[in-house]
């Protein structure tokens, strides 16, 4: 844990539209991590709607709130699930879970945009991390490029064999001739303090006709209403702003961006933890054993139900992808 404070400051401008006037969303505090035990304030803008940190630490201190192998999903847990069912019967019971919430035909959706990123041959992965994905894209044949803010990911990426770039200045200069033909932003938006800033810039580097693919969790989906600050997706405080669907659209339109299309993807798991989280704040439950839980096929698929009673209802999941063309 952090021993001195990061610095904060008040944000009353959101940072996805410029609105002025915010309404009081909640306190919350770093549960993936616990690197701090610092309270943060969240907002959501009556503009746009988007949920943002309006109590934050200063950009340039960020960097303290996260471990040198940043990845929500590396964050330690116990690996025990609850129902401590078999290993065959618990995967049986996941894959009917992904199965009742749809994710079968989100996962057919995310195979025809890879194919459109192996048209184009090429992949800048910003957000790259350790460059997991980039050996993916490589393997089925693209060129791969790796952009990140964190110089040890750089440098594991690099050690897999892919070109890289830190974000800066030069870094987007250089890449002003490159004419990108395939962008990926996964989990990449809600980090970003400057979000329309850095978009703008990715633009300018595609191709006319490059097609960006944006995935962000969802702060209009099923489990920011149910769980409020206990929501998974959250992730305070390394979320600095979470965009709803409506509000990214009208943002990439405003940049040039066109033939935009929006895609809920129906996770079941943010749910699951979600509800485990208030379990945590019950006492009922230790933060240990909630990143486990992703993996228990009982409860994911007892919350599949519920999870599509909601996503009927709103026609919001806790995720959404976003594709794009210059």
């Amino acid at each position: 844990m952090n021993e001195v404070p990061v610095t904060t400051e008040r944000v009353d401008a959101c940072p996805a539209c410029g609105g002025l006037t915010a309404n009081f969303w909640s306190v919350a505090t770093d549960r993936l991590y616990r690197l701090t035990d610092q309270e943060f304030e969240y907002s959501t803008c009556t503009a746009c709607g988007s949920l943002f940190q309006s109590l934050r630490p200063i950009e340039s201190q960020i960097y303290r709130c996260y471990t040198s192998a940043y990845g929500p999903h590396a964050a330690h847990h116990d690996g025990r699930t609850l129902s401590r069912l078999p290993a065959p019967l618990n995967g049986f019971l996941d894959r009917l879970a992904r199965h009742r919430a749809g994710m079968n035909g989100f996962s057919r959706w995310m195979k025809s945009i890879e194919k459109r990123m192996v048209a184009a041959g090429e992949i800048l992965d910003f957000g790259c991390g350790s460059g997991k994905y980039l050996d993916r894209a490589r393997k089925l044949g693209c060129r791969t490029l790796g952009m990140d803010f964190s110089e040890q990911a750089l440098v594991e990426a690099a050690r897999r064999g892919h070109e890289t770039m830190d974000v800066s200045e030069a870094s987007w200069e250089a890449l002003a001739g490159r004419r990108l033909k395939f962008v990926r932003l996964n989990h990449v938006v809600e980090h970003l303090y400057r979000p329309r800033d850095t978009l703008g810039k990715v633009f300018r580097a595609m191709d006319d006709g490059g097609v960006i693919h944006i995935s962000t969790p969802n702060p209009s989906g099923p489990s920011a209403a149910l769980y409020g600050s206990a929501w998974w997706g959250l992730e305070c405080p390394r979320h600095i702003v979470l965009i709803p669907p409506v509000q990214l659209v009208r943002l990439l339109e405003v940049i040039g961006f066109r033939s935009i299309e929006v895609v809920q993807e129906p996770v079941v798991k943010d749910m699951v933890r979600s509800w485990a989280y208030k379990r945590v704040d019950q006492g009922a439950l230790s933060n240990e054993r909630v990143e486990g839980l992703a993996a228990d096929g009982l409860l994911n698929y007892i919350f599949a139900f519920r999870f599509r009673r909601k996503f009927g209802e709103i026609g919001q999941a806790d995720r959404y992808h976003v594709i794009a063309c210059k």
